[in-house]
C-alpha cells in the first residue's frame, strides 16, 4: 500500500494532521501544489476563513477561485479588517493605532495627538446626538478647521455648549489640527479594509503583498491589519506564499506576533535566503517542514546543515605481500599464503545527513520531510 505524505506525518504527530503547521522551501512546483491544496482543502472542511498572503513577483492567479473558496481581493474594499481601529477607548485600541502609524512614520507624540483628535470626534458627536463609533464618513466632516467650526458652532445654537465651552473646544482642536492632517492621509490607506462585512467562512481573503514590493511600511500595515484581525478572530488558517527574495522583514514580524496557537503555513521558494538569525525564528514555528531542491548552492548548504549528521564508520584495508623468494613458490602463490591482508575499522566520523549535491538534484516531486526529528526522503 502507497502511503501519502500525511500519513507519513500522522506517525509523528498523532491526530495532528494539517493544523500542524506547514513550511514548504524549494523550487519544486510540484510539492508546493500538493501541500498547498490539502492545506485549502483541510481548512475548508473545518469551515474556516483563509487568508491568503501573496508574497510572489507576478501576483497567483485567483480569477477561477481557490479550491472550493471564494476569493476576494483584499485591496477591493470588499472585505474589512479592521472595522474598529477609529475606536481608541481601551489601551489595546490605542496600542494597535499607535503601532499602525509608526510604520508610517508617525512617532509616538503626533500618534498619541491623532487619539486625542478622534477622542475630540467621537465626543463632539455624541453631544450631537449620534452614539454611534466613527467612521471614516464622519472624520470627512472633521478635515478642516472651517467644518470644525461648523459643527461647535451646531452644539452653541443648540444651547449644549456656551461661548467659552465653544472656544475651548476649539483650542484643543487647535493643539492636534496638524496631526489630524496627516491622518487624513492615512485614512486613505486603511479605507478599503474600513467596513462591516466580516470575512465569511467560505471565503478566502487575497492580500497581495507582492505588489508592494518597493513600498516596505505598506507591507508592515497590510501585516499589522492581518494581525489585529487574527488576535480578535483565532479561527483562521494563513496560508503565505514567498518567492523567496528580498529583505522581508515585514514576514519575520508576521511570524513573531501571531498567537502561538494561530495556524500559519509557509510555501516558500527559497526560506534559506534569511540570514541564520533569523532562520530560527523561523523554523521554529513550524514543526512539520518540507525541503525540496533549491538553486542556491549556499541555501543548500544551510539545508544540509538543518538535516543534520550522523556518525559514519569508514573500514581501511591493507594487504602486506612477502617479497622472498622461498615465500612464493607456486602452492604459496595459489594459496594466497605469500601475502597478509588487514582490516582497520576506524573512529566513527560525523558527517551530513544529506549532503548539499544531493540536495540540489533532489528529482522533481521528491522532497525531504523533517518532522518528529527524523528527516527523510519521500516522493509526492
Amino acid at each position: 500500500m502507497t502511503v501519502n505524505y500525511l500519513q507519513y506525518i500522522e506517525k509523528f504527530r498523532p491526530g495532528g494532521d494539517l493544523a500542524a503547521r506547514f513550511l514548504v522551501s524549494g523550487t519544486d512546483p510540484r510539492v508546493r501544489q500538493v501541500v498547498g491544496e490539502n492545506i485549502v482543502a483541510s481548512a475548508w472542511s473545518r469551515g474556516l476563513p483563509l487568508f491568503l498572503v501573496d508574497n510572489t513577483q507576478t501576483g497567483a492567479d485567483l480569477s477561477a477561485g481557490l479550491g472550493r473558496y471564494r476569493v476576494l481581493n483584499a485591496l477591493g474594499g470588499e472585505v474589512s479588517l479592521c472595522s474598529d481601529i477609529l475606536e481608541v477607548s481601551t489601551l489595546k485600541g490605542i496600542s494597535r493605532l499607535r503601532a499602525l502609524l509608526a510604520d508610517l512614520g508617525f512617532d509616538g507624540t503626533r500618534a498619541m495627538k491623532v487619539v486625542a483628535y478622534l477622542n475630540f470626534a467621537r465626543e463632539t458627536e455624541r453631544r450631537l446626538g449620534n452614539p454611534s463609533p466613527l467612521t471614516v464618513e464622519v472624520l470627512e466632516q472633521y478635515g478642516g478647521t472651517m467644518l470644525v467650526q461648523w459643527k461647535i458652532s451646531q452644539l452653541a445654537e443648540s444651547g449644549v455648549l456656551d461661548e467659552a465651552n465653544c472656544q475651548y473646544l476649539l483650542g484643543r482642536y487647535a493643539e492636534v489640527s496638524a496631526a489630524a492632517a496627516d491622518f487624513e492621509n492615512f485614512l486613505v490607506l486603511i479605507a478599503p479594509f474600513v467596513g462591516n462585512t466580516r470575512p465569511a467562512r467560505d471565503t478566502a481573503i487575497h492580500l497581495p503583498i507582492g505588489e508592494f514590493g518597493t513600498d516596505e511600511p505598506m507591507q508592515r500595515m497590510l501585516c499589522k491589519l492581518l494581525l489585529s484581525y487574527i488576535r480578535q478572530e483565532s479561527r483562521a488558517v494563513v496560508l503565505i506564499l514567498d518567492s523567496g527574495r528580498g529583505e522581508r522583514h515585514w514576514l519575520l514580524d508576521l511570524l513573531a506576533n501571531l498567537p502561538a496557537d494561530a495556524e500559519v503555513h509557509l510555501l516558500s521558494q527559497d526560506i534559506f535566503s534569511f540570514e541564520d538569525a533569523d532562520l530560527g525564528l523561523i523554523m521554529g514555528r513550524f514543526p512539520v517542514r518540507v525541503y525540496t531542491r533549491h538553486e542556491s548552492m549556499a541555501s543548500c548548504e544551510k539545508v544540509e546543515r538543518q538535516c543534520g549528521e550522523v556518525n559514519v564508520v569508514k573500514h581501511a584495508f591493507t594487504v602486506a605481500v612477502d617479497r622472498r623468494f622461498r615465500a612464493n613458490s607456486a602452492w604459496d602463490i595459489l594459496m594466497g599464503t605469500n601475502r597478509t591482508e588487514t582490516e582497520i575499522t576506524n573512529a566513527p566520523t560525523r558527517e551530513p545527513l544529506y549532503r548539499k549535491e544531493y540536495i540540489q538534484m533532489l528529482p522533481s516531486g521528491t522532497a525531504i520531510i523533517d518532522c518528529g526529528g527524523s528527516k527523510t526522503p519521500f516522493a509526492f
